[in-house]
């Protein structure tokens, strides 16, 4: 075992290192917080949709799905998400596309994607993608958070991401980083949730659940509105055609099965004491359809 003085120097090497002033640099150029937005906020395009949901739900599985130019476009999480008012960074996503050819941002490895029928996360710019269109194409952004605008946005798609609450209170702990820890991005945008989650609890099982429940307790009322559908994790494995169809019908747009590897395999199972805390403290997982 490291002697605890290594151990201390090699945490003071973390935060004084490059990466991580270059990390800290781009956490404060995220600037946007949708609370201080005045409504009525301006929508996207009528072509234009958003994928969101908890983290760890598939959004990531389903953006990679739905890349099938030139009928649809997606873009993973691109930074200026957090930057632009929705109708602002959908005009900057087209504008790219149109004047270019190419897509510079967003995280999903589209060369892997294509290659091995995977997703894979890239940091943004680290590769650009040829991007053909047709007419009318769909564009849409990925970005879990912006569960937070349907309220905001009645007239814009939204594709909502949902999944068992032991699979993915369970990976916000493989996951690592702050969603281990049951927070998100130490940004505007999630600074009022965050600020909730920290004082209600101390014990990081725990606020891993409440995330889970914050998010879900807020979804809730908004899952049955006609501008929002469901895509639930399973549903890629029991019917899969069944999905395929209603996101077609839903998008407006024909879809084909894509090439994507996935298979299904039992989740890491959650230790006894963390299912126990999901029984205790979950209180959204009936409404969603999930037992526990």
């Amino acid at each position: 075992m490291a002697p605890v003085w290594e151990k201390f120097a090699s945490k003071v090497a973390g935060v004084v290192s490059p990466r991580h002033r270059r990390w800290q640099r781009l956490l404060r150029s995220l600037t946007i917080d949708p609370d201080l937005l005045t409504d009525p906020i301006a929508p996207p395009g009528p072509r234009d949709f958003v994928v969101c949901g908890s983290p760890r739900t598939g959004t990531s599985l389903l953006s990679g799905m739905l890349l099938q130019p030139p009928e649809i476009v997606t873009v993973m999480e691109p930074w200026d998400g957090l930057r632009l008012p929705p109708a602002e960074l959908f005009a900057s996503l087209r504008c790219e596309i149109e004047e270019t050819g190419r897509m510079r941002r967003g995280r999903l490895d589209v060369s892997k994607l294509t290659r091995d029928g995977a997703i894979a996360w890239l940091p943004e710019h680290a590769s650009a993608f040829e991007v053909s269109t047709a007419p009318g194409y769909a564009l849409g952004v990925k970005w879990p958070a912006f569960w937070r605008y349907i309220d905001r946005l009645p007239d814009t798609k939204f594709v909502v991401c949902l999944r068992h609450p032991f699979e993915v209170i369970g990976s916000y702990e493989r996951v690592g980083g702050r969603l281990a820890r049951g927070l998100e991005y130490d940004v505007p945008f999630n600074r009022a949730m965050n600020e909730v989650l920290l004082a209600a609890t101390d014990d990081v099982r725990v606020r891993r659940v409440l995330l889970f429940d914050y998010i879900h307790t807020r979804l809730l009322p908004m899952l049955a509105r006609p501008n929002v559908l469901t895509v639930r994790y399973e549903d890629w494995f029991t019917s899969p055609q069944e999905l395929w169809a209603d996101l077609a019908a839903f998008l407006d747009v024909p879809l084909a099965r894509n090439a994507i590897t996935i298979e299904p395999r039992a989740p890491a199972p959650l230790a006894p004491s963390a299912r126990n805390l999901v029984v205790e403290h979950c209180t959204t997982a009936a409404a969603l359809g999930y037992s526990l």
